[in-house]
């Protein structure tokens, strides 16, 4: 019976490896992309802004993947590593704060769309969260390009 555990440990812990191999994946596109948002102004940049959430929703997707498959098999110690990424978020368990962020960044998406399609659509408070969602992406593509 032992060897069947290990081979369980060792399946979940293969799936979950690839799982961040993937993420890792789309932080490099991330990294790529931060430098572009960087250099490029006005309504280009809406559209380089739009590719990098769409990034980050795909990693939340993944992630919530992973997580999934780390507490249907009891994988503790992978369970902590995926809270300590989630840790600021809001949510009752890991799931929920995963689908939370998630929900953030496809709700800035659809602002951005909508925005992209019928700005002079937009009602005073979509246009200040437009502002809001460049400033935070702007602040992340500074990040991510310190790295």
């Amino acid at each position: 019976m032992n060897g069947n555990g290990r081979d369980d440990n060792d399946s979940v812990s293969g799936l979950y490896r690839g799982v961040i191999q993937q993420v890792l994946v789309i932080e490099n596109c991330k990294k790529e992309l931060a430098s572009k948002i960087l250099m490029i102004r006005g309504d280009r940049r809406w559209q380089l802004i739009q590719e990098f959430l769409r990034y980050d929703l795909e990693k939340h997707l993944l992630l919530e993947q992973a997580a999934v498959i780390v507490i249907n098999n009891g994988a503790t110690e992978m369970i902590e590593d995926l809270e300590k990424l989630y840790q600021f978020s809001s949510g009752e368990d890991l799931i929920s704060k995963i689908r939370q962020e998630g929900a953030h960044i496809e709700n800035f998406i659809k602002i951005i769309e909508r925005g992209r399609k019928h700005k002079n659509w937009l009602s005073f408070t979509e246009r200040r969260v437009m502002q809001e969602i460049d400033k935070y992406v702007i602040e992340q593509a500074r990040e991510y390009n310190k790295l």
